[in-house]
């Protein structure tokens, strides 16, 4: 509109001018014809033209602006799902860290178990042992205290040489 306005204006002002100036510039109803032209092409081709080409400029750019910030959110978006993937992965390690050494643990008490009973039994085994022995060994000095004492006889026997 200003410059719709300022053209008005402007030719008006020529028009004037024109008159004033006669002899110089004759200027008749063409000039209004052209100008009228002008204008009207002006306001075709910024409607057409101009506002269609700017819109499209103004849109690409948007566009162009909006697939950025897009992508740097997807980006974003991504670094989080593997910061949480990584702080999942880290938990079920340490779970399974921690779940190891519990197994661990329980082996080692149902080793120290084990050899516990097995030094127990050991121990009765040797006591049984041992017993027997102690038994067998009575039995046996039972049995050789008669045969010592014939023997015993026998030899002092013939060492004096009469029976004793």
């Amino acid at each position: 509109m200003k410059t719709l306005a300022l053209t008005l204006i402007t030719v008006i002002l020529y028009i004037h001018q024109a008159n004033a100036a006669e002899d110089i510039l004759s200027v008749d109803k063409t000039v209004v014809i052209q100008m009228v032209i002008f204008l009207a092409s002006i306001f075709i081709l910024n409607s057409l033209l101009f506002k269609p080409l700017l819109g499209l400029v103004d849109k690409r750019e948007q566009l162009t602006t909006g697939t950025i910030e897009e992508a740097k959110k997807l980006e974003e978006k991504v670094g989080q799902i593997i910061e949480e993937y990584n702080s999942k992965l880290n938990e079920a390690r340490a779970r399974a860290l921690e779940e190891r050494n519990e197994t661990r643990r329980q082996a080692q008490v149902l080793h120290e178990e084990m050899i516990k009973k097995a030094r127990e039994e050991a121990q009765a085994l040797l006591e049984e042992a041992k017993h027997k022995l102690e038994l067998e060994t009575r039995e046996i000095k039972g049995k050789i205290r008669s045969d010592v004492e014939t023997i015993a006889r026998d030899m002092a026997s013939r060492i004096l040489g009469k029976e004793v």
